[in-house]
This record gives C-alpha cells, structure tokens and sequence, in this order.
C-alpha cells in the first residue's frame, strides 16, 4: 500500500515528538517511550513504540549517552548550524531511560530576544508584537506560563506610526528597520541619502512626529506656499546602535565645506521618507574618520550620541558606585589613584567625548566629581560642569 503524503502544513509524528520533547522533557528528567505515547493519545494521536524507537531517533540522529560527561562531551561536539539535538539517556546495560531536546535557541535566549523586541525603543507596539511572534515561530517555541508577563507591555516607548499599520498582516516590518536597510545599502553603493528629520510636536493633547527645517517646525497645519523643503541630503559614514536607538553618522553639504567637524549624528527613528538619491557620497574614508573603524571605542567614548572632540578627563567617584564605571566604559579606563584603604573613593582617567560626557557626569553627580587639568578659567572642564550644575540649581532656589 503506498504511503500517504502529508499534505502542506499537516504535522508529521515527528513534529508531534519534538513537541512533546520540548514541553514535557529536559536534561534532568528525560521522559519514555511510554510517556511519549500516552502524551500524543491526550492528544488523540496513536504514535506506535517503533515510531519513536525506530523511526524518530534515526531521522533525527538521536546522540546515546549513558553518563553525564559523555553528554558534556555530545553537546561541545555539536555543530551551531544544528536546529535540534535529540538525546537518549541509557544505563550501561544499553536499557533506555528516556528521550530529552536541546534546541538551538533555549527558552532562556528566546525570552531574552523577546524582551529586546518587546523593550525596544523603535518599534511600534503592534511592531514588535508581529516581531515576537515571528520569532516565537522561527525558533520552535510555545507561549507558557513563563511569558505571560508579556501581556502586560501594553505599549510601547516609540508609538508614533502605530494608527497606520494593518496588525492583520503576517509580516510586519518596522519602518525604522526598514530605513536602516536602506542607508547601509547607500554607503555600499556608495550614493547619498534624502530624507526628513522630525522632533516630537504636542498639539492638542497629541504627539506627533513633524519636519524640521532651517526654520524650526514645518507643521501639518502650516499653508503649502509657506512650507519649505525640509527634505536634507547627507553623505552616510556609518551606523550606530547606541542606547537603544540607530543613528546615522553622515555629513550635509555644509559640514562637507567645514573643516572643524567632520560628521553629524542623526536618529534614525526620527527620520521619514529615506531615500537613496543618485549624487555620490563622500567616505568615512576621505575625511579621516578613523575612529569609526573600531565601533566597541566609539561607544565607549561616547556614552551619549554627541559630536565633539575625545580627550583625556579625570574624575572621582566614590568607591561604591565604582560599579557604574565598569557598566558605561568596560575596561577602557585607568585607575590612577584611590584612598588609602580603598573604600572611599576611585580617580578614573578616561578618553571621551567631552560634550557627550558631560551628560554622564551630570547623571552620576551626587556621586562622581571631575578633579582639575591642566586647563583653566574658560577652558576647564571642571569650571564648565560647574557652570551647569549651577545653572541647574537656580532652578531650584526659588523653593
């Protein structure tokens, strides 16, 4: 008689085992043939002893193991391109304790993949919903009790564009995302990027996303003969992911002409309508942006996403917050001097971007100062920061 061919979308026993596998099965308690069977009768399917002894285990090239270290030993021999690894667990006299899967992917890892895309401060609610399932999907899993604190993400920090978005459609694909695409092929083909750069407008108890132009904000509102062309025209460097968000290092027609900043920074989620245009960009290259070749420095040196000058600053900051230090800058710093038992306080010497890490500063105040260089009156970085958190308090004195 000739067998049956599943028809598209119809499971196979297979599909029934590693499902069962996945959800009933771990390293620590591997189930049974036995077991295995009476879960797919719940299921009311019939999986004979043979269908899995047999038929599964050799398909799927099951790995037999009797001791805990010849697993240890299965697992570090495995390819990464491996999807699944179905193991069988038997006592030396070759009887068969039970069947058990090790996926690719472990829950642990799909759970954090699922709360970057569900944190993330560039997708849309309904965004990043279709994103986790998708992944949901690609990696094997099933929603349980573990992700039900899901549901309770209702919304999302980046909302702007949700009203116009169909969550019927399968494949949603972020429209930030999609612009990040577009810019990393126009650096490979070499051209320049079009588009618009919006801030966030309130406007009748509604955030939007609006246009700025040399002349501020170019509002929905505003009459067409007293619009300008906002649309700008840059030379893409490089992206960076930074703090959550993309941004665009590239260069306008007027900071081309400069020769005291090579670059500007763009937030990509603030962009709309990207374009690649036919004028051909400068490089990174041509204006000496080497700082650009090692991504992991730049971020280091740039807690937050300003342009400006790296040098080499000093700061203190109380020996229990020391923690901060290591979290921002990784081990691109020098310890250069403490207290005697080493309990009150760290010097730090860092190279940064000092406009950008003054943000920083102002950030940790209560618990990092920056000590004196050799630069004085106008040009210390100390007086500056000074200057600032003074600023900041008039704010206050009134109370």
């Amino acid at each position: 008689m000739a067998r049956i061919e599943k028809e598209f979308g119809q499971r196979s026993n297979d599909d029934i085992i590693r499902e069962i596998l996945r959800e009933y099965a771990s390293r620590e308690h591997p189930i049974g043939t036995k077991e295995i069977t009476r879960y797919a009768k719940s299921r009311g399917l019939d999986i004979k002893r043979t269908a899995i002894d047999v038929g599964f285990a050799y398909r799927m090239g099951a790995r037999v193991y009797e001791t805990e270290e010849e697993c240890d030993k299965i697992i570090r021999e495995c390819q990464v391109t491996e999807r699944e690894i179905v193991f069988i667990k038997k006592v030396p006299e070759g009887r068969t304790i039970g069947y058990w899967m090790m996926e690719t992917i472990s829950d642990t890892e799909w759970m954090f993949l699922m709360d970057s895309v569900l944190n993330s401060k560039i997708l849309t609610k309904k965004e990043a919903d279709n994103l986790a399932n998708r992944i949901t999907f690609l990696a094997g899993k099933r929603f349980s009790d573990m992700t039900n604190y899901r549901q309770r993400m209702g919304n999302q920090p980046y909302f702007v564009g949700d009203v116009d978005i169909d969550e019927k459609v399968s494949h949603i694909e972020s429209r930030v995302l999609k612009q990040v695409r577009l810019i990393r092929q126009a650096i490979i083909q070499g051209k320049k990027v079009k588009f618009n750069l919006g801030v966030y407008d309130y406007r009748n108890q509604n955030v939007r996303l609006v246009p700025y132009g040399r002349h501020g904000k170019v509002l929905p509102e505003t009459p067409e003969k007293y619009k300008e062309d906002v649309h700008r025209i840059c030379s893409p460097f490089d992206i960076i992911f930074s703090n959550g968000r993309y941004y665009m290092l590239g260069a306008d027609l007027e900071t081309e002409r400069r020769t005291d900043l090579k670059y500007k920074l763009y937030r990509i989620d603030l962009m709309t309508d990207v374009t690649i245009n036919r004028a051909k960009a400068i490089t990174k290259e041509e204006v000496g942006l080497s700082e650009l070749n090692d991504l992991f420095e730049y971020r280091m040196e740039n807690p937050y996403m300003f342009t400006g000058k790296v040098e080499t600053v000093i700061i203190r900051i109380d020996a229990d917050q020391f923690t901060q230090v290591v979290d921002w800058f990784s081990d691109r710093f020098k310890v250069v001097g403490y207290d005697a038992d080493e309990r009150k306080y760290y010097d730090i010497e860092l190279k940064v971007n000092l406009n950008s890490f003054t943000f920083w500063v102002l950030q940790y105040s209560g618990c990092v100062e920056v000590l004196d260089t050799e630069k004085k009156g106008d040009k210390s970085y100390r007086n500056h920061i000074k200057e600032m958190l003074r600023k900041a308090f008039e704010k206050y004195e009134e109370d």
